[in-house]
């Protein structure tokens, strides 16, 4: 969650300042410094989230293309009986995972592990999987194989982007390169994929555009920020126009068209 329009899991505002502090003497802007989460997700939600998965009591928890695992790391901490795993092929993102649950005096009982998310097998109650289908392929192919590795009653929050409408072929072309219609499904027909697979849906949401214009503010921050520290950086023309185009992108490309949703997923018992 990954989301640059992909998305992973992870929220943590102790790290902003850190990232500040590192932007006046780094050699390019920091990564995800200014996010609290790495999806488009109000605090409200997020906690909301973190709360719904907890109650689930769950002894065993998976974070699928876990990024710094912030939601793993909540729900770890408001069940202390759980173990947890969070899996991602980001090894700085993993190394931030780590000294978050080492702060949280959590590590003994939380492991972040490199790992290619298709290739993981051990099931768990509560699943975590923000942004991150690409790691299978399509979003049927992700649902289809988390099914698996969510233990018969246990939970699946599943995060992925939506249309919020089909998008016209002018659409597509103001957004990513060989972005297609194909890439992301409208809501409903989401939830019919997670049916169809298996699952019982406990709750189906998606994000206001608020909370798409604060993650992309915050993720371009970094580049802006650092711009304005390092006007005359032999990098600063490269990171401009990289953090022009983005916003290019976002702007004029995929806002008020690509939505996102949080589905919360039970597998029946057996």
């Amino acid at each position: 969650m990954s989301f640059t329009v992909a998305v992973q899991s992870g929220c943590g505002s102790g790290w902003v300042l850190l990232a500040w502090r590192a932007m006046t003497s780094h050699d390019g802007p920091v990564r995800f410094g200014h996010l609290d989460c790495n999806s488009p997700i109000a605090s409200w939600r997020f906690e909301r989230q973190v709360e719904e998965c907890a109650a689930s009591s769950p002894r065993s928890i998976v974070d699928i293309g876990c990024g710094w695992g912030e939601l793993l790391q909540r729900v770890a901490a408001r069940v202390p009986g759980a173990r947890a795993h969070g899996i991602d092929s980001d090894v700085e993102l993993l190394e931030r995972g780590r000294a978050g649950a080492a702060a949280r005096g959590i590590a003994d009982r939380v492991e972040f592990v490199e790992y290619r998310g298709e290739d993981w097998t051990e099931p768990a109650d509560l699943v975590l999987s923000i942004g991150a289908p690409h790691a299978f392929g399509t979003s049927e192919d992700a649902l289809r194989e988390l099914f698996k590795l969510v233990e018969p009653g246990g939970r699946l929050l599943f995060g992925d982007g939506i249309w919020n409408r089909v998008p016209t072929e002018a659409d597509l072309a103001a957004m990513w390169p060989e972005t297609t219609v194909d890439e992301w499904r409208l809501l409903p027909d989401l939830v019919d994929v997670a049916v169809a697979v298996g699952f019982r849906p406990l709750r189906v949401e998606a994000i206001e555009q608020s909370e798409w214009d604060d993650f992309e503010s915050q993720y371009l921050a970094d580049k802006e920020v650092w711009l304005l520290a390092n006007p005359g950086h032999p990098k600063a023309a490269e990171v401009r126009e990289a953090a022009d185009r983005h916003r290019d992108w976002w702007l004029r490309g995929h806002r008020g068209v690509l939505g996102f949703a949080y589905l919360t997923l039970g597998r029946p018992v057996d």
